[in-house]
């Protein structure tokens, strides 16, 4: 991603806030979680565990997990609730267990499955959310990891545009095999631009652990009379906050996946309440953005503003001077956070 300059504004201090600089109050309102979905629960059930847990009005994630696969579930707080369509659109990476009915050979399984990398056509299964008709799916990566028994026993990652059923791909490279196979295990390594390996993924479990004991000595702190005391409270709430804030992310972390323009300080308020951007109003642009494209409307202080679709490409908004740029779809940031200012 470039950033081309439009304007050479300077950016304010005097408002809005950086995301990592929210106190933990505004993070559960504008926030996220990845957390670590075990086997056994739907996801449904996780995002209201978590609410539940946070004592958050809203939640919602970003894909659906079957009860028996596990792995990243990316949850929004609140406000960033409203973030999780655009996740749900983001690609998926899974570590698969296919299990092969008779012994394969390694020329006829690698032959099939060069079949199903890139574009597909894919069924939905009889239990879906969505009609059961083919439609085209890509898959980005199908790479064996580990075999076993004359790959019967078949271990894979794939990464894959969203909407890929992974049981039915393994049922239909079993068709293409011309024996039956299926689906044993199943992992989300990775949703969006967050991974296993990202040190923020977190367990229910261990976030209700963490946030019960920063309840109880929240508790502590309101009852205890003696100074010295309260300072030492107050030093393991700051300590189990700093953990806490490991976890409770700011909702701009999801954004990598989504080109940007940066506003003037002065666009900001109008944008707040639903204006579309004129390019007057923009300080730098992805010259990279096509027409019809998402893009995520981000304030000088990194905050996410809005969300909306480019009237025009990034290159096309570099040369002109006026006109509208993005249609505004959804706005994320509070009015008032920027002061009212029109061109």
């Amino acid at each position: 991603m470039v950033m081309k300059q439009k304007f050479n504004d300077s950016i304010s201090q005097k408002f809005g806030c950086e995301p990592h600089k929210r106190t933990l109050r505004e993070l559960l309102d504008t926030g996220c979680l990845v957390v670590d979905k075990d086997c056994g629960p739907t996801s449904h059930k996780v995002v209201e565990n978590v609410k539940n847990i946070l004592k958050v009005e809203k939640a919602g994630h970003s894909g659906t997990l079957d009860p028996q696969v596990s792995g990243v579930l990316i949850i929004g707080l609140n406000r960033a609730t409203r973030l999780m369509e655009y996740m749900l659109k983001s690609p998926k990476t899974y570590m698969c267990l296919m299990y092969i009915h008779k012994p394969v050979s390694d020329a006829q399984l690698e032959l099939t499955l060069q079949k199903f990398r890139g574009k597909i056509m894919q069924t939905p299964p009889l239990i879906s959310a969505v009609k059961r008709r083919a439609r085209e799916r890509e898959i980005y990566k199908l790479e064996v990891i580990e075999t076993s028994q004359e790959n019967q026993y078949v271990l894979f990652e794939v990464m894959c545009q969203h909407g890929t059923y992974i049981r039915k791909l393994c049922t239909d490279i079993g068709e293409s095999l011309k024996v039956n196979a299926q689906m044993m295990e199943l992992r989300r390594l990775k949703a969006g631009p967050k991974d296993e390996k990202s040190p923020a993924l977190i367990s229910t479990d261990e976030l209700h652990s963490l946030w019960d004991v920063y309840k109880e000595y929240e508790k502590k702190l309101k009852k205890e009379k003696d100074v010295a005391k309260q300072n030492e409270i107050q030093d393991t709430l700051k300590k189990i906050e700093l953990k806490l804030r490991q976890h409770i992310l700011p909702m701009e972390e999801l954004l990598d996946d989504l080109k940007k323009v940066v506003l003037r300080d002065t666009a900001i308020s109008t944008i707040t309440h639903g204006s579309d951007v004129g390019i007057p109003g923009i300080l730098l642009v992805d010259d990279e953005i096509d027409m019809g494209e998402e893009v995520a409307l981000m304030s000088g202080r990194g905050e996410l503003v809005a969300i909306g679709t480019a009237f025009m490409s990034g290159s096309e908004i570099l040369k002109k001077d006026k006109g509208a740029a993005i249609k505004t779809e959804k706005v994320f940031m509070h009015k008032g956070v920027y002061p009212k200012s029109w061109f």
